[in-house]
């Protein structure tokens, strides 16, 4: 009995291994047979890849280069005497909680499912501008960034510890981490506008980069959460020749350079690259100050003392008011002047060098034009004398035969 057991034991084992085995055969076929393609490569994708592979070796290299190139400016403006500005230990010691500015500036960073990689790429980097600039300030605003999570959080775990830095990071939503009610979301579109700022309220900086593909994306979350909105009054003391949306770094720095001066234009126009092509406007303030420095002749029209008031007020009043009105145009018109003047003097600068150098191009050109044209003309004259002298020769060749000729035959009749 306990042999037949082991013996039907042992088939039992046999017959599950064999099945075993099957089972294993036909998986791994089947493995073989559904074994799927990896997905093939488009040409961009190759070229991007292969762009990433060759930073990859050469990127120690050229950090190293760009290392040594800081560190000889540095040494060269140490050289001339020049501020190098606060040193990384004087920063480190520049904190928001030491600050005297209690203004708070968010920047709203929940906008990665409306941007790529690269303009994810451009968001955190301009959060980097916006940081260098606070941190060098003597009273830093209070910064924060809203809503980081997903691709924006890992670019920034991609750059090292980003919790070190003087920003309160926050995962959570904006409406999460401050009261509503003293919310304002900046916006371009918003019909209203900022005239001052409040440190009870908490100004939110839309983190969108997507080159104007989502126009007004920003106002229209603002309208619908309820939120209060605004625009910084750029129309009002700036002249630019492209549109007002800015780049993020470019709005905090103008309410950093606000709450230092108080002065909306010395802001805008410290801060707003000169691509933007930004002009101040003339204020109330400035039309004042061109009256003060009036020339006396024409402020002695203007104004007149109460001894020479003439009889019938209401002319004088009308007169006055007209000379005062040309006046202010004649000194609006000579501030627009000064201030294009100031703009572009630079620029006229590079301009007259680069006049100087054409010029020289020019006359040298022109120099050597003259010497080939003056070439031209001796060889064309040495050609003709040289020809005029070969038709003289055979003209007097011709002449000599043809008296030798008559001599023969006047020997040969003799």
């Amino acid at each position: 009995m306990n042999s037949e057991i082991d013996n039907n034991m042992t088939e039992t084992v046999d017959i599950e291994e064999a099945d075993s085995g099957e089972i294993e055969d036909c998986t791994s076929e089947n493995g073989v047979e559904n074994d799927v393609a990896e997905p093939t490569l488009s040409k961009n994708q190759l070229k991007k890849l292969r762009r990433k592979e060759k930073w990859n070796e050469v990127k120690a290299q050229k950090r190293k280069a760009e290392k040594e190139r800081y560190k000889a400016r540095k040494k060269a403006c140490r050289e001339r005497g020049e501020e190098l500005g606060p040193t990384r230990k004087q920063l480190k010691h520049n904190k928001m909680s030491k600050s005297n500015c209690n203004l708070k500036v968010a920047i709203d960073c929940d906008f990665d499912d409306y941007m790529a990689e690269k303009d994810i790429k451009m968001l955190v980097k301009q959060i980097q501008f916006s940081y260098s600039a606070n941190r060098r300030a003597e009273n830093p605003l209070q910064f924060y960034c809203c809503g980081i999570s997903g691709k924006t959080k890992e670019r920034l775990e991609s750059l090292g510890d980003y919790r070190g830095w003087d920003i309160r990071f926050r995962t959570q939503n904006y409406l999460e981490v401050f009261d509503k009610q003293s919310v304002v979301y900046l916006s371009s579109e918003s019909p209203n506008v900022l005239e001052t700022l409040d440190d009870n309220k908490v100004y939110i900086i839309g983190g969108l980069v997507d080159h104007n593909h989502h126009k007004g994306l920003c106002h229209k979350l603002a309208e619908e959460k309820g939120l209060n909105h605004a625009q910084l009054p750029i129309s009002d003391y700036i002249d630019m020749k492209t549109r007002k949306v800015l780049t993020i770094n470019h709005v905090f720095e103008i309410l950093l350079n606000f709450t230092i001066t108080k002065d909306w234009q010395k802001s805008f126009y410290t801060v707003l690259p000169p691509r933007k092509g930004a002009i101040p406007k003339l204020t109330d303030n400035d039309k004042c100050d061109n009256s003060d420095s009036m020339p006396a002749h024409q402020s002695a029209d203007c104004e007149l003392s109460e001894n020479e008031k003439p009889e019938n007020e209401e002319s004088e009043i009308g007169d006055k008011g007209k000379s005062e009105v040309a006046v202010s145009e004649i000194n609006d018109k000579d501030k627009h002047k000064d201030i294009k003047s100031e703009i572009v003097s630079e620029d006229h600068k590079n301009s007259e060098t680069n006049y100087e150098e054409e010029s020289i191009i020019i006359d040298t050109k022109v120099q050597e034009d003259e010497s080939i044209n003056e070439n031209k003309v001796k060889s064309s004259v040495k050609d003709e004398t040289e020809s005029n002298v070969k038709d003289f020769d055979k003209k007097i060749n011709n002449e000599e035969l043809d008296d030798n000729l008559k001599k023969g035959s006047s020997d040969m009749s003799s």
